[in-house]
């Protein structure tokens, strides 16, 4: 089985604002699409070997925010104090899933700011006409990622230690 990733592939990164000043601020929702993806399709063991590579630089904040709110984002993500994209350009999984075509679990190492970390979720898989689409989450804190939380203004405005990553992938299967 030939099994070929589709554009449409991408991880969303959820995080809530919180402080006294949240209202000002918002629940950014970020979209990642892998700079290179390989999956390794498992000979009868109902599984097989992901691995992924996600720019830093191509991380992309939410697009109804003004130039300026966008640009601010971007430089404190790409920033030394967040994801530090000079000294770390890339964020990558390692990984292997285990499970039916239907679905199963998808294991492994995620790798920010060049430590790795290990998470663990449960996919479905749904096929879409021709496509096949599979979907999972992973919750955690930023801080097990080994990111610190975003603050300004003294604290008023600032992350909560909280992170979903959705994964959503689209394969043809020829």
């Amino acid at each position: 089985m030939v099994v070929a990733l589709l554009d449409a592939t991408r991880v969303v990164v959820s995080l809530r604002a919180t402080g006294i000043l949240r209202g000002l601020g918002h629940n950014p929702i970020m979209t990642a699409r892998p700079e290179r993806v390989s999956v390794e399709v498992g000979e009868g063991d109902g599984g097989g070997r992901v691995s992924a590579v996600f720019r830093v630089d191509g991380i992309e904040p939410p697009g109804d925010l003004s130039v300026a709110d966008r640009d601010g984002m971007l430089e404190n993500m790409r920033g030394p104090d967040v994801l530090d994209a000079a000294r770390f350009p890339t964020i990558t999984f390692e990984g292997r899933y285990r499970g039916a075509l239907e679905g199963g679990t998808l294991t492994g190492a995620l790798v920010v700011r060049g430590a790795s970390r290990p998470i663990s979720m449960t996919v479905a898989v749904l096929g879409d006409g021709a496509d096949l689409v599979a979907s999972g989450e992973w919750e955690g804190k930023l801080t097990d990622l080994g990111v610190k939380p975003f603050r300004a203004l003294m604290g008023a405005l600032k992350l909560d230690d909280w992170i979903r990553l959705r994964l959503e992938a689209r394969f043809a299967v020829r």
